[in-house]
């Protein structure tokens, strides 16, 4: 397995939210309920499901159909990145799911180049629990 780790582009990658999640820090975003449970739910739970899913199988099975690459980007990764936005519309505004386009296209590079679902759920992982730590916990 690859040491994906200790690649440079992979630490710029897990620390490139940084700036976003200090500006939202000032947001006034009020989360009810237990806060331990929701940073376990939306840092861990969903991210490792929600990576299984769309880039253990979907991705996958869109690459058995589609192998061109634009820009470093896979069409596979593109495609499942819109289906991943898109299922964010069930429970979320269209600003809201059109957020999850980016990191999504970013999860399913890291995918693409380490071959690891580790490398995406990580990421997916340190996104959500940085959002939720910085807007959920004011």
């Amino acid at each position: 397995m690859h040491r994906f780790y200790f690649d440079p582009l992979f630490i710029a990658l897990l620390i490139c939210p940084l700036p976003f999640w200090l500006l939202i820090k000032f947001d006034t975003v009020d989360w009810s309920g237990d806060k331990f449970i929701a940073l376990l739910t939306l840092g861990l739970l969903y991210p490792l499901v929600e990576e299984i899913i769309f880039r253990g199988y979907i991705q996958n099975w869109f690459h058995t159909k589609f192998n061109t690459v634009i820009f470093k980007v896979s069409i596979a990764n593109i495609l499942t990145s819109v289906l991943f936005s898109s299922f964010h519309l069930i429970n979320h505004s269209i600003l809201w799911a059109l957020s999850t386009l980016i990191p999504s296209l970013v999860f399913g590079y890291v995918m693409d180049r380490y071959k690891t679902l580790a490398a995406p759920i990580t990421l997916h992982a340190t996104y959500n629990i940085g959002y939720f730590l910085s807007v959920g916990l004011n």
